[in-house]
């Protein structure tokens, strides 16, 4: 008769938006030596958990954006109901830092807000001992994670992600969560490392390398500067050395910065990656726009990085957002203009979002603008001819959606907008 494993679940909620943290989060547990102490699970849907776990002493976690927050909120509910008194209820991620009280209002037991490389092994070891924190939101130090001590993926769940390179952004643009969650010092994952876990990955088929970077080319950088081309090139290089077939770099899930393109950092890439393509942030084409984003470029900059992009010999595949709060008509056909410039004149492909306003941010609390029948006609029209992709139709939906939760409290408190004004 097979003995029954004694160990508590620890269960992670999996879906297409989390695919890339649990990976590293995973790492993490491994890296601190915790993982023989748990039956993991990753599911696909709660009913896997339900089956699988029953009323058994669990831990269940999840990582989710402020977009999938009903969803997260049918499934607690539907937890809450099916699991056992020992099933506690964890969350983390973007919208749990930026709204960890509204997190808890969810039905969680403990929040992680911020980076929690910290703070969760410290919690998983008081679980163990059937200790709990006295508080429900835990706070991980913003900008002092080392996140790059631990794997960045799971080698004995075989759950890979691109690579996470760099945390930290030096900017503070104001649609993003980014800099409230990682903090302004930028910390990068060194050449060996890379190169022994790539490594390690490979038996497991792990062959196809990219990363996970705010700002692909600050790689290397620790301040407001041009491309560190020697740190870069030593990061391809270890990735060539390691034996990745294929190398990709500036490219989706990573993005590049106008201010920091220039032709040398493109023949790096040219010279050592296999991608089509540089993932370029513009965002506007108003300048006066990108000044009150916070976003420390031009669209000149914009315009001159994607004709570096062509010249070097890839396709500048460049990302706008419309609908920001206090949105012009005059902004947008800047933006359709420089959009238009670099359709015909640099073979750019256009991905447009709308503006999602993100609790934790400093526009949080601002009202998105609507899209004129002008706007929606013109990207419609590149849309048909295939040079502009994207979810903007349903983002712009789901903006307003976002803006009912947080009127309805669903979303922030009074104490977060306070905090947001002096951000």
């Amino acid at each position: 008769m097979r003995e029954e494993d004694p160990r508590p679940f620890l269960v992670w909620r999996k879906t297409r938006w989390n695919r890339f943290t649990l990976p590293i989060l995973l790492g993490c547990i491994e890296g601190e030596g915790l993982t023989e102490h748990f039956r993991t699970l990753i599911a696909g849907s709660v009913e896997e958990i339900l089956q699988k776990v029953g009323t058994e002493k669990a831990l269940v976690g999840f990582s989710f954006m402020t977009p999938h927050l009903l969803q997260v909120q049918e499934e607690v509910e539907v937890l809450r109901r099916g699991l056992g008194k020992e099933a506690i209820l964890i969350a983390g991620g973007s919208h749990a830092t930026g709204d960890p009280e509204g997190t808890v209002r969810l039905g969680f037991d403990f929040v992680f807000a911020g980076e929690a490389e910290n703070p969760f092994p410290d919690f998983l070891r008081q679980f163990l001992q059937n200790k709990l924190p006295g508080t429900a939101i835990l706070t991980g130090d913003k900008g002092s994670c080392l996140f790059t001590t631990n794997p960045p993926f799971s080698l004995q769940e075989r759950f890979f992600a691109p690579m996470e390179l760099t945390r930290g952004c030096l900017y503070s643009c104001g649609f993003c969560q980014t800099p409230r969650i990682f903090g302004h010092i930028l910390r990068h994952r060194d050449p060996p490392s890379i190169g022994r876990h790539l490594e390690r990955a490979l038996p497991y088929g792990y062959h196809q390398s990219a990363f996970l970077s705010p700002n692909a080319f600050s790689y290397g950088a620790t301040g407001l500067q041009e491309p560190n081309l020697a740190a870069i090139e030593a990061l391809l290089t270890a990735c060539r050395q390691a034996g990745v077939g294929g190398i990709h770099f500036g490219c989706y899930p990573s993005e590049v910065r106008p201010d920091w393109v220039n032709p040398e950092v493109l023949h790096l890439v040219k010279k050592y990656c296999l991608n089509k393509t540089i993932v370029l942030g513009a965002q506007s084409g108003s300048n006066s726009l990108l000044g009150k984003l916070n976003r420390a470029h031009s669209a000149e900059q914009a315009l001159q990085a994607s004709c570096w992009i062509h010249q070097a010999g890839f396709m500048p595949h460049v990302d706008f957002v419309f609908g920001f709060p206090e949105e012009t008509q005059e902004d947008r056909q800047l933006s359709l203009a420089l959009m238009k410039k670099m359709i015909e004149e640099h073979g750019a492909k256009v991905h447009v979002h709308t503006y999602l306003p993100l609790p934790g941010t400093p526009l949080f609390w601002k009202e998105p603008s609507r899209l004129d029948d002008g706007t929606k006609n013109a990207l419609r029209h590149w849309a048909e001819k295939r040079k502009l992709d994207g979810w903007w139709e349903e983002q712009e939906v789901m903006a307003w959606k976002i803006v009912e939760w947080r009127d309805q409290g669903l979303v922030g408190t009074q104490i977060g907008r306070i905090e947001n004004c002096q951000k």
